[in-house]
């Protein structure tokens, strides 16, 4: 059997060793979590700035669509007003042709 002093000398010695590969495992795993750290805020930088982009994106084809469509119905607004208005004089005319015809005096069409 070993004298106690020994045994408590070998039970230190263990002991230093358990701490020394505790410690050195606990720094390499902050490091590995640091960079881990930057790397998931270098990705999520990145991922934002492409977000942003792309947000950016739509909003200007959203814009764009929107500024095509208002022109288009205001183009096919103006058509079916001047077709309206032809319209009206044609009946215009007509009335008053009739009128001439009937000799009264031809009554203007109010136009709502």
């Amino acid at each position: 059997m070993k004298p106690l002093s020994e045994s408590l000398m070998d039970l230190a010695t263990q002991v230093k060793q358990f701490e020394e590969s505790s410690a050195e495992a606990r720094e390499k795993n902050r490091a590995a979590l640091q960079a881990r750290r930057e790397e998931l805020g270098a990705t999520f930088e990145r991922e934002g700035k492409e977000l942003e982009k792309t947000a950016a994106e739509l909003r200007e084809a959203a814009q764009n669509w929107w500024s095509d469509t208002r022109e288009a119905v205001e183009h096919q607004i103006s058509v079916m007003r001047a077709d309206f208005d032809k319209w009206q004089a044609e009946v215009k005319a007509q009335h008053a042709k009739r009128s001439a015809e009937d000799g009264k005096t031809a009554e203007p069409i109010s136009r709502g």
